[in-house]
């Protein structure tokens, strides 16, 4: 009796949202009813339930409620119970294929909804344990200090070579010019189990590469120098004078490491006669794709493929501290300046005390493919932006500089293609053999039309950040953004809002996003990976 009670309430169910769907209350009580059917006894589930949340989906009812998405989120979890609950596959593979559809026919709070849940079905993505408490920072020994002399000996470097510096970087040159020596900095007040970490992993990728990567995989992993038992050591003194303004760590915390010589060549190179040609650009730049697939199927996952900010003025105070949350789509803060040095080379990825041992939630990882996704293409859009950097801002009429010249459409659109195709493989072991759902000729344009022109150059300084400054702090805020001494003088800390001109920007301040398709995109990335990756091993599984 039971069974047959909840055989005609999906059936009643199933007949309003196909016909019916006049009253969004009513509506969305009835998703949740079939949601609960779909939980509880998911044998009865048939081919037409799909159909009938597809209707809510794609019907448009209800589109101008405030409270929509809701709605349309009930239902694509709906549809998402059913791929996770039914043990039979091709009913599994039907409500997967409705919730693409709408990917591929909707836009907005659908399209959000839909890639949301293929995005969070749950995977076996777990990360290698670096030891007992996955924290290096438990694990820290006594940090060692060393001369410059001996650090040079212990690493097979001579003495009279050239220094530099590159960043917060030492760089010594060996005398046939095929290897450097790295030694990287600790920033004042930084974590030192930061930089600890990144010898711990680049020990444990050198020492596990089969594990984690294909033998074909194109990826160099830098030597640890690894002093008294520790990679993080302390400089007696620094051979080279640190370059001006420059704060590193008053200790001389550090670690060291030998890498190739082009560890530091960027895909999107800005210094002037330093460009890359357009086959390497995209030789790098969907190499590195594959690779960052590949360890985040292995989860090994980089946080940090370029710094991501929604506003970076507000984050001593916002509780996110003003760093990019791309579902959100809000407005991206300085694009062109995070992109400036990528933890993506030709060497690889760079930057190991970004990696993290994966052990989140399905949502969480779902964050973290989109955030190398979105990544890559903003590093691809400032490569061609990088062919002239001085075409920045406003010209002097006031108008936005238009850049758009710059870019070759049909490389773009063959680049944005095989970062997504690459990453797929990376992450599913598999070439993707299906239709992007996203049109690429109309988002290879909407890319163009805003990374090359200039519009969001605006940042406002509000009273309550001022407030929250020293006098000092103000000061020096300014003045790095292109204020002169006499102009601060004259401006009083606190009184008013500053509008300060540090773009380029994606969106105007406190806005959303200029590109929602780089969202779309985005999300569509992805939910693929994840929910593709989930069917294969849900299919081989059953």
């Amino acid at each position: 009796m039971y069974s047959w009670n909840l055989e005609k309430e999906r059936l009643d169910a199933e007949l309003y949202l196909t016909e019916k769907r006049s009253d969004f209350v009513t509506t969305y009580m009835t998703v949740s009813s079939l949601q609960f059917i779909i939980k509880q006894s998911p044998e009865i589930i048939s081919k037409t339930t799909p159909t009938a949340l597809l209707c809510v989906l794609e019907g448009d009812e209800h589109a101008s409620q405030r409270q929509a998405y809701f709605l349309y989120k009930k239902a694509a979890d709906a549809l998402g119970g059913i791929l996770e609950k039914t043990i039979d596959p091709i009913l599994a593979q039907h409500a997967k294929n409705t919730l693409i559809q709408i990917l591929h026919n909707n836009t907005a709070k659908p399209y959000r909804a839909a890639a949301e849940v293929l995005g969070t079905l749950r995977l076996e993505v777990k990360g290698p344990c670096l030891n007992e408490n996955n924290a290096p920072e438990k694990h820290l020994p006594v940090i060692p200090t060393i001369s410059w002399k001996c650090l040079l000996q212990q690493s097979g470097f001579a003495e009279n070579q050239h220094l530099e510096w590159k960043g917060r970087n030492i760089i010594v040159h060996s005398r046939d010019q095929s290897r450097v020596l790295v030694i990287k900095m600790a920033r004042p007040g930084e974590n030192p189990a930061m930089l600890y970490s990144e010898g711990m992993w680049m020990d444990l990728l050198t020492h596990n590469h089969s594990e984690f990567m294909a033998p074909d995989d194109s990826f160099h992993i830098p030597d640890p120098i690894n002093i008294s038992g520790s990679y993080l050591f302390r400089l007696e003194n620094l051979p080279i004078a640190g370059p001006e303004n420059f704060v590193i760590d008053p200790q001389y915390s550090a670690i060291g490491f030998i890498t190739r010589s082009d560890y530091f060549c960027y895909p999107n190179e800005h210094r002037k006669g330093h460009l890359l040609s357009e086959e390497t650009f995209y030789e790098i730049i969907t190499r590195n794709s594959l690779l960052l697939g590949r360890l985040t199927a292995s989860g090994i996952i980089h946080t940090a493929p370029i710094p991501l900010f929604h506003n970076r003025v507000q984050r001593e105070r916002r509780n996110d501290n003003g760093l990019y949350e791309w579902p959100r789509g809000g407005r991206l803060d300085r694009w062109l300046s995070s992109c400036r040095f990528p933890n993506i080379g030709k060497t690889g990825i760079r930057d190991f005390e970004h990696f993290i041992s994966f052990n989140g939630s399905a949502r969480k990882l779902y964050e973290f493919i989109g955030t190398h996704v979105f990544s890559l293409v903003l590093i691809t859009g400032s490569y061609f932006r990088n062919i002239d950097d001085s075409r920045t801002g406003f010209d002097d009429s006031g108008d936005p500089i238009d850049t758009r010249d710059l870019f070759d459409e049909a490389l773009l659109k063959k680049t944005l293609k095989k970062i997504f195709t690459n990453y797929y493989k990376g992450f599913t072991g598999k070439e993707f053999t299906g239709t992007f759902p996203l049109n690429l000729d109309r988002f290879t344009a909407r890319l163009i039309d805003e990374m090359g022109v200039d519009r969001h150059m605006e940042e406002i300084l509000r009273t309550a950040e001022q407030k929250a400054m020293s006098e000092a702090d103000f000061f020096d805020f300014l003045y790095s953004r292109g204020f002169q001494t006499e102009q601060i003088k004259h401006m009083e800390k606190g009184k008013k809002d500053i509008t300060i001109l540090t773009g380029p920007h994606l969106g105007g301040f406190n806005q959303q996003i200029s590109i929602p398709e780089l969202i779309e995109f985005t999300a569509a990335a992805a939910a693929l990976c994840i929910s593709d990756r989930y069917c294969n091993e849900k299919l081989i599984s059953s």
